[in-house]
């Protein structure tokens, strides 16, 4: 038990509820404890820990970023567009580290460009298209599913990752699916001329 007196409380219907509110509480304290030890206890392993963690937790972060201005945008709020530019290059950035970690030691075999791979997404009224939303429609499926998965590593925290990006598997599968979308969508609607 994390706290030998919160076994003293019978558990019962109406004191389940409350019992678990403070384990929950109680472990989240201790997490931050924990963290809080590690970077101070032991120097020399925080240092190798940020810096093997650094790419993903670089992704991660950039996505969460961008993810909250997305948010935002849609509530109506008018935001800077430098904002938005400055975190997509960003995600971009971090999002091709990540893709050459995974081309070089994971499973990842086909090219990839994610500025394109993002701008073609902007492409207007392409969701009216059929013939552009046969092709773009199972590309932003993906690079939701990606960015889907992405948030909730945010959300778990880099202690619930594997170091090697190419050991997260699911990450890894959502990426190589995303790619082989993104393939096909720039073979057949990659530019205007493709598109017209």
């Amino acid at each position: 038990m994390v706290d030998p007196g919160m076994m003293e409380i019978s558990l019962n219907a109406d004191s389940y509820t409350t019992w678990k509110k403070d384990l929950i509480k109680l472990l989240k304290e201790f997490d931050k404890l924990y963290t809080k030890h590690i970077k101070s206890g032991y120097v020399e392993m925080n240092a190798i820990h940020t810096q093997a963690m650094k790419p993903l937790v670089d992704m991660m972060t950039s996505n969460f970023n961008l993810n909250a201005l997305e948010l935002l945008e849609a509530k109506g709020q008018d935001l800077p567009v430098f904002r938005k530019e400055a975190l997509s290059e960003k995600f971009c950035q971090h999002f091709t580290r990540l893709c050459e970690i995974l081309r070089d030691y994971g499973q990842l075999k086909d090219p990839f460009n994610i500025k394109q791979m993002l701008n073609i997404l902007n492409t207007p009224n392409w969701q009216l298209e059929p013939p552009l939303a046969f092709y773009l429609a199972p590309l932003q499926n993906a690079i939701y599913d990606v960015r889907q998965c992405l948030l909730q590593m945010y959300k778990d925290g880099p202690l619930h990752c594997k170091y090697q990006i190419e050991e997260n598997a699911e990450l890894q599968d959502k990426t190589i699916v995303m790619v082989q979308k993104d393939v096909v969508s720039q073979w057949l609607a990659g530019d205007e001329l493709k598109q017209d």
